[in-house]
């Protein structure tokens, strides 16, 4: 459990700091998940809002039901996009270094309509690209 605790923050982290290098106002939310707060990640710039429920795994990522609902609520009442961030991680035995951690991002809409097919996945240049931001 602390192992994957640790992958998890270490991947907040490393999104953090990259929004902030990309001029957002970042915040990583203590107690993420939690009823409060069920997200881990908040980037504002300049008035837009983003959320982000980060998951670290090899295999593509899941939302429950009850924890999308929340994350669902908290972005609407911010005004926020949400998306699900994966970091995808490619176990050492199988090194591949062009598919390993690669940022991939799914926006809430699709987690809410089931669609975590690989096309729905976006890459993280593509979505900041399609915000406006360079």
């Amino acid at each position: 459990m602390i192992k994957t605790y640790s992958k998890g923050s270490r991947a907040e982290r490393e999104l953090a700091h990259f929004l902030n290098y990309k001029g957002f106002a970042t915040l990583r939310v203590p107690s993420s998940g939690g009823f409060l707060s069920p997200l881990d990640v908040v980037a504002i710039r300049n008035g837009l809002v983003l959320a982000f429920e980060i998951k670290s795994h090899a295999k593509k990522p899941r939302l429950r039901k009850d924890q999308l609902g929340r994350f669902s609520e908290w972005c609407s009442k911010a005004g926020a996009m949400g998306f699900v961030a994966w970091r995808r991680t490619i176990p050492k035995e199988n090194e591949d270094l062009t598919a390993s951690n690669r940022w991939l991002f799914l926006r809430i809409d699709d987690a809410h309509a089931n669609k975590y097919d690989d096309e729905n996945w976006i890459e993280r240049d593509l979505v900041l690209r399609a915000l406006g931001v360079e």
